[in-house]
C-alpha cells in the first residue's frame, strides 16, 4: 500500500496545524521516492508530444526529421521516436475489467492504455452554482469521453494516495460525480481529523486549506510519475487555488509546474464559474496548465470543451535525446520542442529534472531495497489479488489426517451479513479426480486430498440456487512426509471476550477466510507441526511488515494435551494501518518448515 504522498500531506499538514491532533497512523512502508529522470542509457531524456491541427484533431504523419528540440537553447538531435496511438479501444488481449489495484496498475504502465485523474478542489469551489455547473460538465465528460480501455481516477484533497482507485466502470464514475460538493467557504462538519485541526486556527483556515489542496495535488502528480513513465493527464477543477501561509502561493506554482513536467504530467484546468467572472482566469489555473502542455477552460458550456483532452492523448510522439548538455547536476533544465509544419500547436513538457549522480545511486538503493522476497511477494498476493466485487472470501488449507493422508478445509466468509446466497466449491486434483463437489457449509468443509496441484472452482449461488458467479483459483497440497513439516495456519479473529472464549475452548475452531481485520480486533492463529523431529523443534512466530522486515516477535504457546499444536494471540490495537505478515518458522538441525500468513489491519 503506497502512502508516500499521503505521509507528506499529513506531515506538512501537522507542521501548519501545530495543534498535536493525531492526523492518521502511519503506514510501516516506507515512503516511495519519485522515479529518477534517466530511465535508458547515460542521459537519455524522453518528451512525449501531442500535435493537434487548427480543428484540434491530432497530427499522425509527422516523422523524426519534423521535429527540432532544444534543451536549453541548445538544439539535440533525436535519436528515438515513435508515433503512440491510443484511442480508448481496448486490445485483443487486454482484460478490461479492473481486477484489483495493483492489477489497474498494470494496465497503466502500458504506453497504449490512457490514464486521467479528476482533481475535484472542493475546498475552492462554491457550494452552490459553481458546484452545480461543475457536476454537469463532469457528468457528461465521464459519461461519454472516455473510450472502454481508458483509466479514470476521481480524487479531492483529502483522498489519500493509497485510496485512489482507476476504473473504467463509467457508471461508477458517474455516480462519483453526482456526490461531489463545493466547501468553498464551509468548514461544519468538518471531514477529518485535519479539517478539525483547522478549525482550531480559523483565522488562517483558508491558507492552511490552501496548503492541504497544494501537497494534496503535488502528492497525486508524484504518484502518477510512480506508477507510469508515459503521458498522463490530470483534470484540476478549481475557482482558485487562494494564498498560501507565508505568501508561498507563486513559489508553490512554479514547483508544481516543475513536479508535473518531471513527471511527464499534463494539467488541464476548469473554473466551474464558466464566465461569471467577466472572462478572467486565475492565474495560477493558466499557469498550471499552460507551463505543463495542457489547457485551461473557462466556459458556460465546457463539457466539449473537455473532451480535448482525451483527444490529444489519442496520439502522441515519443521522442528521446542523449543531452548533450550530460547534465547532472540536480537542476532544472528547459525543453523546447518546434514542430517544421505551419498552422500546428504543439503541447510537450518544458522541462526535466536532472538528478545529481548521488541522487541516482541513492535512487537504486532505494529501488533495490523495495524489491520484495518472492515468499513474500506470493504470500501478500493472496491479499491484494482478492476480488473487490465479490461477496465474500474463501480460504483453503490443509492439514495431516490421523491416517497420514493430507486433509483439505475449505471455507467461506461473506463480506457482509445479509449479503445472501451461499457458495459451491468443486476440487479437483491433477489426474483429474473430484475431491469435494458441493456447498460449503458454514462450519468449513474438510475432506481428502492427494499431494500435488488442487483446482478450486468456486461458484456464488444466489437465493434461488442459481449460479451468479464463478471463480477458479490452485492450492498446493503439501505431502506431510519427511520428518518435519507444518499444516496451513489457521488465522481466527476474535472481536470481543466472548468470541475469544469461545475460540480458544474450541479443539477445532472455523477458520476466517477474510484478511482484512480492525485494529480493535484480536487475532488468533494456530498450526501444527508433524514428523519424527516436531517434538524437538526450535518454534518461533514474528510480525513482518509488508517489506518482510521483523517488527517483533509475537506471543508462542503450545496448546495444551494436544501434542504438536501451536497458536500465537495477539492484540492488533498495537500495530498501525497497513499490509503485515505473521512468519511462523520451525527448525531441528538441518530441517526446515515456514509459513507465512498475510493480513490488513484497517482503521
Amino acid at each position: 500500500m503506497r502512502l508516500s504522498g499521503t505521509l507528506a500531506r499529513i506531515t506538512m499538514s501537522a507542521a501548519i496545524l501545530m495543534c498535536g491532533v493525531a492526523l492518521l497512523a502511519q503506514d510501516p512502508t516506507p515512503p516511495q521516492e519519485q522515479r529518477p529522470t534517466f530511465r535508458t542509457g547515460a542521459n537519455l531524456v524522453r518528451v512525449d508530444v501531442s500535435v493537434v491541427d487548427r480543428h484540434g484533431d491530432p497530427v499522425t504523419d509527422l516523422t523524426k526529421e519534423d521535429f527540432e528540440v532544444r534543451e536549453d537553447g541548445v538544439p539535440q538531435a533525436v535519436e528515438t521516436f515513435k508515433l503512440v496511438e491510443a484511442n480508448g479501444e481496448p486490445p485483443d488481449e487486454l482484460s478490461l475489467p479492473i481486477r484489483s489495484p495493483e492489477h489497474a496498475l498494470a494496465e497503466a504502465a502500458r504506453d497504449e492504455i490512457r490514464v486521467f485523474v479528476i482533481f475535484w478542489d472542493e475546498y475552492h469551489i462554491g457550494q452552490m452554482g459553481p458546484a452545480i455547473e461543475g457536476r454537469k460538465a463532469l457528468t457528461e465528460f465521464v459519461h461519454n469521453a472516455f473510450g472502454p480501455a481508458d483509466l479514470v481516477a476521481l480524487v479531492d484533497q483529502l483522498t489519500p494516495i493509497d485510496a485512489i482507485r482507476f476504473t473504467r466502470d463509467r457508471m461508477e464514475l458517474t455516480d462519483a460525480v453526482h456526490k461531489l460538493q463545493g466547501r468553498q467557504g464551509i468548514y461544519m462538519p468538518p471531514r477529518s481529523a485535519m479539517e478539525e485541526g483547522q478549525l482550531m486556527r480559523m483565522r488562517d483556515v483558508e491558507q492552511l486549506r490552501a496548503q492541504v489542496t497544494a501537497s494534496a495535488l503535488e502528492a497525486t502528480i508524484s504518484h502518477l510519475g510512480a506508477i507510469r513513465e508515459g503521458r498522463k493527464a490530470i483534470l484540476f477543477v478549481s475557482q482558485d487555488i487562494g494564498a498560501l501561509p507565508g505568501g508561498d502561493r507563486y513559489r508553490w506554482l512554479d514547483e508544481a509546474i516543475r513536479l508535473a513536467n518531471t513527471n511527464n504530467t499534463v494539467i488541464y484546468t476548469l473554473d466551474p464559474r464558466g464566465l461569471q467572472m467577466s472572462g478572467r482566469v486565475s492565474d495560477v489555473l493558466q499557469a498550471l496548465a499552460s507551463e505543463t502542455g495542457g489547457r485551461w477552460f473557462q466556459s458556460n458550456a465546457p463539457a466539449p470543451l473537455l473532451r480535448t483532452i482525451v483527444k490529444e492523448s489519442s496520439a502522441f510522439y515519443l521522442l528521446g535525446y542523449a543531452s548533450s548538455l550530460n547534465p547532472a547536476d540536480g537542476k532544472f533544465h528547459r525543453i523546447k520542442v518546434h514542430v517544421k509544419r505551419s498552422s500546428v500547436d504543439v503541447h510537450a513538457r518544458n522541462g526535466y529534472l536532472a538528478p545529481a549522480p548521488a541522487q541516482i545511486e541513492n535512487e537504486r538503493s532505494r529501488a533495490a531495497a523495495a524489491v520484495l522476497p518472492p515468499d513474500v511477494e506470493r504470500a501478500l498476493s493472496s491479499v491484494v489479488t482478492t476480488r473487490p466485487d465479490s461477496t465474500g472470501d474463501l480460504w483453503v488449507g490443509a492439514t495431516r489426517g490421523s491416517d497420514g493422508a493430507p486433509r483439505v478445509t475449505i471455507a467461506w466468509a461473506p463480506r457482509a451479513a445479509n449479503s445472501g446466497g451461499a457458495v459451491a466449491v468443486k476440487a479437483t486434483a491433477l489426474d483429474g479426480t473430484v475431491c469435494f463437489d458441493g456447498a460449503v457449509p458454514s462450519t468449513a468443509a474438510t475432506f481428502a486430498a492427494p499431494p500435488g496441484r488442487l483446482s478450486i472452482q468456486r461458484t456464488l449461488l444466489d437465493a434461488d440456487g442459481a449460479a451468479a458467479d464463478r471463480e477458479t483459483s490452485t492450492f498446493d497440497v503439501p505431502s506431510f512426509v519427511g520428518s518435519l513439516s507444518m499444516s496451513t495456519p489457521v488465522l481466527l479473529r476474535a472481536r470481543n471476550g466472548l468470541e475469544l472464549r469461545t475460540l480458544m475452548a474450541s479443539a477445532a475452531p472455523v477458520p476466517h477466510a477474510g484478511h482484512t481485520f480492525d485494529r480493535t480486533d484480536r487475532l488468533i492463529v494456530r498450526f501444527s507441526l508433524f514428523g519424527s523431529a516436531a517434538p524437538d523443534a526450535t518454534v518461533t512466530a514474528n510480525l513482518l511488515s509488508r517489506q518482510g522486515t521483523a517488527l517483533s516477535a509475537l506471543p508462542l504457546t503450545s496448546v495444551p494435551d494436544r501434542a504438536g499444536e501451536y497458536l500465537v494471540q495477539f492484540s492488533l490495537a498495537s500495530v498501525s494501518r497497513g499490509d503485515y505478515l505473521i512468519a511462523i518458522e520451525a527448525s531441528h538441525g538441518e530441517l526446515h518448515a515456514k509459513a507465512l500468513v498475510p493480513f490488513h489491519a484497517a482503521q
